[in-house]
């Protein structure tokens, strides 16, 4: 596919953000919507040369007269590709506000896939999933098992967009790709998120708090390998398939913090206290990339050592502006 017009949904999110960078340095043009603003250093795009090819747009998704406001957006704009990651992603917070994370994540997709299903400019819609769906998974999951077992409303939520997905690909021949990844970082992500919280955390000189034992199993891609991902798939995917983006390195929490201490040359212990463990937390995600490596020519390039080294790069170059940000989602 040649380059073209390409619709982000939900842009001021860390993901989103790190795409439109991306996507401005191949040359996209892009159009951008967003619901909050973020401080300067989380969006990355902002210092873009090519920030000129990038259109914002200022859309509520818990509004529905904004809905009829983003189709309006997508006739004008006529995107070839839609990707959208426009969902709360807070996974334990999903408990407190069931109801708003299905109003977003759920009924506002409703509204647009049925508006846009019909609309064929569009060859390609991207929906942003997560292996949550599968609850814990000690083996690794095919992009084509069907045993879902959701753990918490987010879970549940983000499943519920992907069947609505299946369910206007089969009935309506819709162009809609569904993509699922393991943990994304990088330079721009939140404070409130593990690896730039531990971060800032040491040099704030707080306690950092890991939830439970820290046994959870997790998978970690750096955004740059992320963003190549949705960029392959903007080549060379296939509507109404599903692909799998996993680094093949797990590490539980504490050796995740570890990894992270070493870098910073500081003993993690002075730092680390455990509180409660979550309600519903998946202990295992493990995703089975072999197709998707093999269909669309993707890997993981950039280590986790060299990422996190990024990271900390990050946090120290924008030190004055992130130390005053919350290190607690609210």
């Amino acid at each position: 596919m040649k380059k073209s017009k390409v619709l982000i949904l939900g842009v001021s999110s860390f993901s989103g953000s790190s795409l439109v960078d991306y996507l401005l340095n191949k040359n996209f043009q892009i159009c951008g919507t967003y619901n909050k603003k973020k401080i300067n250093p989380y969006l990355l795009f902002k210092k873009n040369k090519k920030f000129k090819n990038l259109k914002l747009e200022k859309i509520n998704l818990q509004k529905k007269n904004n809905i009829h406001k983003l189709i309006k957006i997508i006739k004008n704009f006529k995107p070839t590709v839609i990707i959208d990651f426009a969902s709360i992603c807070m996974v334990n917070e999903s408990w407190h506000e069931p109801e708003k994370y299905f109003s977003i994540n759920v009924n506002s997709k409703i509204i647009l896939l049925d508006r846009i299903k019909n609309l064929t400019f569009v060859k390609k819609y991207i929906y942003i999933s997560t292996p949550e769906v599968f609850g814990s998974a000690i083996s690794k999951i095919k992009e084509d098992y069907n045993l879902f077992n959701p753990s918490t409303p987010y879970a549940s939520s983000k499943l519920a967009a992907e069947l609505l997905i299946k369910n206007y690909n089969k009935n309506f021949s819709f162009n809609g790709i569904i993509a699922r990844f393991s943990n994304f970082y990088g330079p721009g992500q939140p404070m409130y998120r593990l690896i730039p919280k531990f971060i800032i955390s040491v040099k704030k000189n707080l306690k950092f708090y890991i939830h439970g034992k820290g046994d959870s199993l997790r998978n970690f891609i750096f955004s740059d390998d992320f963003c190549s991902g949705i960029y392959k798939i903007i080549l060379k995917g296939k509507p109404n398939n599903i692909y799998h983006f996993s680094n093949d390195e797990y590490f539980t929490v504490n050796q995740t913090i570890i990894k992270i201490a070493k870098l910073l040359k500081i003993n993690a212990n002075k730092f680390i206290s455990h509180s409660k463990e979550r309600v519903g937390k998946d202990k295992f995600y493990k995703l089975d990339c072999k197709k998707t490596k093999k269909l669309l020519s993707w890997k993981c390039k950039v280590s986790f050592e060299i990422g996190i080294e990024k990271v900390i790069n990050y946090v120290n170059q924008n030190f004055k502006i992130l130390k005053k940000t919350q290190i607690n989602y609210k």
